[in-house]
């Protein structure tokens, strides 16, 4: 087996962010680090919207970021720290739309270790130098600067290490033109000895080239986060330390002077434990700043620093708003706040400053002494609006795929983020559509245009409906009014219209083409007597028109210079067969008309005509297809493309030369069982192409190469490009007898997804066939739910019952209130995917937790079974006391009744049906249960596992008779049942202890698929002569029995191994698209969506391995990081073809594609046409 391994979508957790002017311009940008991707948003100040500008796979795990300027300078450069051993000093190239690696240092090992920098970076605030440290001992500092060229340029590496020192944070501090200082939070001590935390300051003396220990004093051991204050003029200089509960100023210069204020808590807390500081952004204003810190309940916080020349003064913290948990905060000049998360389950959001908090609320500060924590009341957003969201997976739990809704694709069903921001997510492939407009029509018309009062305009001045037997115009403004003196003939359908130069209209009509002049007067030009005109194309300039049932003719246009009227051309286009659709090329920039005309024929094929004057109508290439064309389009997308859209639902799409318009390089794809019409339209400034089947598409370009992706909306019957005050680029179309108009707001979007919010952190969840509803279990450690919180308050005598129901803040906002460790908060929930609703909701009392859920039949009925643990420690692993709660489906399938609960005496942490009985794993132990009266009767246990059961998957050809089973460290293992003695026994196991976290058994029964905690992908077979023994021994008895060698006698054969980047939480194998094969796809911690395609021809498999080794060999990523170690991080890679590396190709420049194309004795278009088709076929 070789797999063809594709992301389909990247990690959408975001670890951290950085802003700076990193295009070198005026407008602020964000760079963001997902796992290895790095990626430039911009957030667009006029529209409040966050474009993602470029995203780009590093291939290295991405650790730290720091924006660094060097002084003088106007660009902002990235200061990257990962995985590579080496330090990266990156730039974005706006011209190639690339990170570029303009230095890269070398300095350790590869791999995530802990003396190895790069866990940390941070930058000089002047532009000087850099810090590199690890998290233990290392230390490792940087002068930057510019050589005679002004290129940016990195002097030799200057340590400074401390033994046995372990460090938590590291920030440039801001001392003005001085010798460079960083400071650090360490913990130093080793041989036993006690560890204290130290706020440590490393000086880096630019004329000795040296970094010394400057300056070090003893801070709080709960100190976790570093805060660099202004310097020089600016600011006092300085750091803020953040520990638990409260914030400190640190200086050099302040001797004993310690600044300490206490971190505000909301009011009625149950827990008492401090509050810890976990993102913070400081904004520079004229002649101020301020700092806006987040506590890890989501609470912000204005910090305000008051100082004078020598020293602050005073520092005042006040609360500010309450958000969802972020990852990093940026403070954006145009008055916006940026906010990132990593695994809240919310997105990552965009606010804007209604106000800056300074009216309202206690400010608490150092002139006051708090003789005990100070409480304010939380509050609705006041000082911020959310303006944009950009959805995240993250962190995706578990993940089902289903065909609930009947669609043609199947949706993805996945339990995703954490606490009271958790939700179930329906994952669709597809752009997701804002219906801005809905108008009714009084009738079923058949086509819709835009046109502009000039071509210079921005908006669009009329919208044109079109009927079966008339015309109508409606003008673009305030309010869409229909409009009687356009000039537009009105008492006929229109088939083309274009506003040309001069300021006319041309409006072809079956019986008359029609030009329009900016003063009224009207030139039209009729068809012989007896035709009509079937179809035309009409741009600025030209115009083109086929007569119907004429066998291909075709009369061509051009506008008069000095006249300014349209005049047939002298000569005919003849093309033997009658001409179903006709599109004109785009006009190139230097000329005033298209050089190529698009024809669609009778005959199922598509041929270019020449239209320049030398040699005009003259045909110039010919494409077969595989039925009638019922519409064509050409647009420029990076080369001359022609699209045809035909009438048996394919999408053929073929590039055309620019010179000699010879096609080349055809693609289909089918979109459904329906004639293909298509529309041209604009997308980010771009042309892109609306193809309208049973469903609308998309065909546009992103980073470099087409995309065709579907809309999630209704069929469409016709569209148009649109454009207004209200929406710069939307489409304006026909849905029956409806007239609609749509925006496309994130059009480099791959999915779209709705979400079912939750209450607490989801576990796992089943679904019930019949009725189509969703069992959930949500467990939440060291919290409680609002009706517990609210009990617990009333218990204490804070409150009393009539305030019980206000006194808790809505979780959705504020999060869950947070109780003592082991304490667990735990429901079921029944939910409708199709509403939203829950049906009902259990919640667990006594401390029981719920661990693990599962449906087994017993007598023919369908039980839901939830193991669940009193009282559970997760170190070391126990409980108090564990049960198997027993529910029945009731209502047809909306509600659960409970039957009964069986005690254990263990932590239930796997169940799954298994020969009509409940297999449940306790521990090591497999137990079976049968149903009982009053409670699960016990049949039989066997000790199989050396640690703990994690996951247990059925024998896909023989369910009662083989099992496989996940330990938590020692990999997979076969186990064989014997029904006679009722024992399990362990017949298969591994060489290699994976810490497996999910895994799906394939078809055969033989192989299994699984990831594990360190980011690795592994396919795991049964070997030959096992699989044999067991085919004439199913119990198992005779393999069991053989002398084991370590474990048992045969051990899993490795098929295939790769290292992915994320942890896999879900594995499942499915159809993507209709009519397409089988792929594995798996869901990843971090939010990613990826497959892996199986090859099933040689060709293929010698192909792109070719091309995985070319790209290896002469293209090297902006990280520096070698891509075949990557992926072989733990394990050799091994029968794995990075399909994102292939894909890389898209975006390198013409001399390195072509440099590749050598390697692999290939064309460049037969490398774009291998890898989309290799997409197209088995993804999206």
């Amino acid at each position: 087996m070789f797999l063809y391994n594709l992301t389909l979508q990247a990690p959408t957790a975001v670890s951290t962010a950085i802003l700076g002017h990193f295009s070198g311009g005026k407008h602020q940008e964000v760079v963001v680090a997902r796992q290895q991707f790095l990626e430039l948003w911009r957030p667009d100040t006029a529209t409040g919207k966050l474009v993602v500008e470029h995203s780009e796979n590093l291939f290295c795990r991405v650790r730290s970021l720091a924006a660094f300027r060097l002084t003088g300078g106007s660009k902002d450069y990235i200061v990257l720290g990962s995985d590579a051993g080496a330090l990266s000093l990156l730039e974005f190239d706006t011209r190639g739309k690339r990170f570029v690696a303009v230095q890269y240092h070398e300095f350790g090992r590869t791999g995530l270790r802990r003396q190895i920098p790069g866990q940390y970076v941070a930058a000089d605030p002047r532009g000087r130098a850099v810090m590199v440290a690890g998290v233990e001992r290392t230390k490792i500092v940087y002068v930057v600067t510019r050589d005679a060229a002004a290129n940016v340029m990195i002097q030799s590496p200057l340590e400074a290490n401390k033994a046995h020192s372990v460090c938590f944070d590291v920030v440039g501090v801001d001392v003005g033109y001085e010798n460079p200082v960083f400071a650090a939070i360490e913990t130093v001590g080793g041989d036993g000895a006690q560890t204290t935390k130290q706020l440590v300051y490393y000086e880096l003396d630019l004329g000795l080239n040296h970094v010394a220990r400057k300056w070090s004093v003893g801070i709080s051991d709960t100190a976790n986060k570093l805060i660099a204050l202004p310097g020089s003029s600016d600011g006092p200089s300085g750091v803020l330390v953040c520990s638990e509960g409260f914030i400190e100023y640190r200086h050099s210069t302040g001797g004993a002077n310690v600044h300490r204020v206490p971190v505000p808590r909301r009011t009625g807390q149950i827990d008492t434990r401090g509050l810890m500081i976990v993102a913070s952004a400081v904004h520079r204003m004229k002649n101020a700043f301020f700092i806006l810190a987040q506590a890890e309940t989501g609470d912000l916080y204005k910090i305000a620093v008051q100082y004078t020349a020598d020293e602050v003064t005073r520092i005042g913290i006040k609360y500010f708003d309450t958000i969802a948990p972020t990852s990093s905060l940026c403070i954006l000049r145009a008055g916006f706040l940026f906010a990132t998360t990593m695994e809240s389950g919310s997105g990552h959001q965009l606010f804007q400053f209604e106000n800056l908090g300074d009216e309202g609320g206690e400010c608490f500060s150092t002139d006051t002494e708090h003789d005990s924590v100070p409480e304010f009341s939380a509050h609705e957003l006041s000082s911020l609006a959310l303006v944009d969201e950009i959805e995240s997976l993250s962190p995706v739990i578990r993940s089902q795929v289903h065909n609930l809704a009947d669609e043609e694709a199947p949706q993805i069903y996945a339990v995703c983020g954490r606490g009271a921001r958790s939700a179930l997510r329906i994952v669709r492939h597809g752009l997701e559509v804002s219906e801005m407009a809905v108008s009714e029509l009084p009738g079923t018309p058949r086509a819709v245009w835009t046109v502009r009062r000039r071509e210079s305009d921005s908006c669009d001045e009329y919208i044109v409906v079109s009927f079966v037997d008339a015309t109508l115009v409606l003008s673009v403004g305030e309010e869409v009014e229909e409009v009687k003196d356009s000039g537009l003939l009105a008492t006929a359908p229109t088939l083309a219209l274009h506003r040309v130069d001069g300021g006319g209209l041309v409006q072809v009509t079956p019986r008359a083409v029609r030009h329009v002049m900016a003063d009224g007067r009207v030139s039209e030009w009729q068809p012989p007597q007896g035709r009509e005109i079937a179809c035309a194309a009409v741009n600025a300039r030209q115009a083109v028109v086929a007569l119907a049932r004429s066998g291909g003719h075709a009369i061509y246009f051009e506008l008069h210079d000095q006249l300014g009227v349209l005049r047939e051309h002298e000569q005919a286009l003849h093309v033997g067969s009658d001409i179903t659709s006709l599109a004109l090329a785009p006009v190139d920039a230097g000329r005033v008309g298209a050089a190529f005309v698009a024809v669609g024929c009778e005959d199922q094929t598509v041929r270019v005509f020449a239209l320049d004057a030398a040699r005009c109508l003259e045909p110039l290439s010919v494409q077969a297809v595989a039925d009638s064309p019922h519409s064509v389009a050409m647009v420029q997308q990076g080369v001359l493309t022609l699209y045809a859209g035909l009438r048996n639902g394919l999408l053929v799409r073929a590039n055309v030369d620019a010179v000699s318009g010879e096609l080349s390089a055809p693609r289909t794809r089918f979109l459904g069982a329906r004639p293909v019409q298509l529309c041209v339209a604009t997308v980010r400034g771009t042309p892109a192409v609306v193809a309208l089947a049973t469903a609308p598409w998309l065909c546009h370009v992103v980073q470099g190469r087409v995309r065709v992706t579907p809309l999630s909306y209704d069929a469409l019957d016709y569209a148009a490009g649109f454009t207004s005050d209200q929406c710069a680029e939307g489409l304006v179309c026909i849905a029956s007898n409806t007239l609609r108009i749509l925006s496309i707001d994130r059009p480099d979007a791959i999915f779209n997804h709705a979400a079912i919010p939750l209450s607490l952190t989801p576990r796992d969840f089943v679904l019930n066939a019949t009725s189509r509803h969703f069992a959930v279990i949500e467990t939440e450690h060291a919290h409680l739910t609002s009706a517990q919180a609210a009990r617990e308050l009333v218990a204490r005598g804070d409150i009393n019952e009539s305030e019980a129901e206000t006194a808790i803040l809505p979780p959705e906002q504020f999060g869950l209130v947070r109780s003592e460790r082991g304490r667990w908060a735990s429901l079921i929930r029944v939910l409708d995917p199709f509403t939203g609703d829950s049906t009902q909701i259990i919640e667990l009392e006594d401390n029981f937790a719920a661990v693990s859920l599962g449906q087994v039949v017993f007598g023919g009925e369908t039980f839901v079974v939830v193991g669940c643990a009193r009282g559970m420690t997760l170190s070391p692993r126990g409980c108090q006391a564990g049960a198997i709660r027993t529910y029945r489906w009731a209502e047809e399938g909306t509600r659960l009744e409970l039957v009964h609960a069986t005690p254990v005496d263990d932590i239930p942490q796997c169940l799954l049906p298994f020969n009509g009985l409940l297999l449940v794993s306790l521990g090591g132990t497999l137990r079976l249960y049968d149903m009982g009266i009053r409670q699960l009767l016990k049949k039989t246990q066997s000790s199989v596992s050396p640690h703990v059961i994690t996951m247990m998957r059925p024998h896909p050809q023989l369910p009662n008779q083989r099992l496989f089973i996940a330990d938590v460290q020692e990999s997979i293992r076969l186990v064989a049942y014997s029904p006679d003695t009722h024992v399990f026994r362990t017949v298969v196991d591994d060489t290699l202890p994976r810490y497996i976290t999910s895994m799906h058994v394939l078809d055969d029964g033989d192989t299994v698929v699984a990831g594990d905690k360190f980011g690795n992908l592994a396919v795991l077979r049964v070997p030959e002569r096992a699989a044999k023994l067991l085919d004439s021994d199913p119990t198992g008895a005779r393999l069991a029995f053989e002398k084991p060698k370590f474990g048992t006698t045969h051990k899993w054969d490795l098929v295939a191994e790769s290292h992915i980047g994320d942890i896999a939480t879900s594995l499942t194998t499915c159809a993507l698209a209709p009519a397409s094969r089988q792929v594995i796809l798996y869901t990843t911690l971090m939010g990613s969506l990826q497959v892996c395609v199986p090859f099933v021809s040689k060709s293929d498999m010698d192909f792109f391995r070719t091309l995985e080794l070319a790209m290896r060999k002469l293209w090297t990523p902006a990280s520096g990081r070698n891509h075949l170690a990557y992926r072989s991080a733990i394990s050799p890679v091994r029968s794995f073809v990075d399909g994102d590396l292939c894909e890389v190709f898209f975006t390198l420049d013409y001399d390195m594609r072509e440099a590749i194309s050598d390697e692999v004795d290939r064309t460049q278009s037969d490398i774009f046409k291998k890898l989309e088709d290799m997409r197209s076929m088995f993804a999206f």
